[in-house]
């Protein structure tokens, strides 16, 4: 008895340990271009960078996604930068890195100015950019464009445990992710 329980169990570890490789789909390819922030006009450009990795790292995963190598995506880049996003250059991209997926966002400019002259010190946040992406997996409207001009009046004693600038950018920058792949989902479904 006590060998034929063994067998079992053994039987089930090697079915289990061999079953989630078994009829997986592949993995869409995603070609991330760096986000592209206007140092001159932007205080926190590191932080925004660092932003923008975490958000992709996050909503592209590895058993539905694979990110393209970014060194590989650099070498298809102009020098000084993509100009414009519009899908036939993002469509360029896709093409010479074999990448079923393109996303981009440009950052070209954040202020913050305080107005003490409220009945509470508040804060006038602004950002302004683009984000756009591509998915040639998509049938219809494989191009998604959003232009991002942000403004907002918070109170001052909100910036103490609050970093409006990290939340309106994640907003952003989920909205377009989502957006990009949502379609996805419904024809794995």
């Amino acid at each position: 008895m006590k060998k034929i329980v063994t067998f079992i169990f053994s039987v089930l570890a090697v079915l289990f340990m061999h079953m989630p490789f078994m009829g997986t789909a592949e993995a869409a390819y995603v070609a991330v271009i760096p986000i592209d922030v206007d140092v001159d006009k932007v205080e926190r450009a590191a932080d925004l960078t660092n932003y923008y990795w975490d958000l992709i790292i996050d909503k592209f995963q590895y058993p539905d996604y694979e990110l393209v190598d970014d060194e590989k995506v650099s070498a298809v880049l102009p020098e000084e930068g993509l100009k414009t996003f519009d899908q036939a250059t993002l469509a360029a991209i896709a093409d010479k890195v074999g990448a079923e997926i393109v996303v981009a966002m440009r950052i070209s400019e954040v202020s913050e100015r305080p107005k003490s002259f409220l009945r509470e010190p508040a804060v006038e946040c602004h950002m302004k950019g683009e984000f756009a992406s591509l998915n040639v997996m998509r049938d219809k409207k494989p191009y998604y464009y959003k232009k991002i001009n942000y403004d907002e009046q918070i109170e001052s004693i909100l910036t103490v445990r609050n970093d409006w600038l990290q939340n309106a950018f994640a907003d952003y920058a989920r909205r377009g992710m989502n957006r990009t792949i949502e379609m996805d989902k419904k024809k794995i479904k």
